[in-house]
């Protein structure tokens, strides 16, 4: 892009920051087609993969997915008859339900993690000839402008 940034129009940017995600979600959907996963199942599987053995709390997975708890409740639902996940009663308290990885589905989340991970190497790198700095540099930028409307 030879144009001076500062002179892009908001509605411009909205534009290409549309097109980018279109583009970014568009990969990920084909490549977790063959899962039989979808972008919000597998953003879901990961975060509570990253919670550990213990399990995370629907609560917190609906917050931290930015969603409703009805949404989550058929998600953690879907995701259990694929035997994916499990729910499981919190110890401390009965009434908190916990979303659990499925220990036999860890090496497919590590298998699925990597394989996207090419997917979008391939691409972004070699197809549209985005650098890996350029890459970092936009998933930052994202980082930020989500934690800056959290404070």
């Amino acid at each position: 892009m030879n144009e001076d940034i500062s002179q892009i129009t908001t509605y411009e940017s909205g534009i290409m920051q549309s097109a980018a995600h279109r583009i970014l979600g568009r990969i990920e959907s084909e490549y977790l087609a063959q899962y039989n996963l979808t972008s919000m199942q597998w953003f879901a599987v990961g975060i509570v993969r990253d919670a550990g053995e213990r399990g995370i709390g629907l609560s917190d997975l609906m917050r931290t997915l930015d969603t409703t708890m009805p949404y989550i409740t058929t998600l953690v639902a879907t995701l259990e008859a694929k035997g994916i996940l499990h729910k499981i009663s919190d110890t401390s308290d009965s009434r908190v339900k916990l979303a659990v990885l499925n220990p036999k589905y860890r090496k497919t989340v590590d298998k699925i993690e990597l394989g996207l991970r090419d997917e979008l190497r391939l691409k972004l790198y070699r197809e549209d000839h985005i650098t890996r700095e350029e890459l970092s540099s936009y998933i930052a930028v994202l980082y930020k402008i989500v934690q800056a409307s959290k404070l």
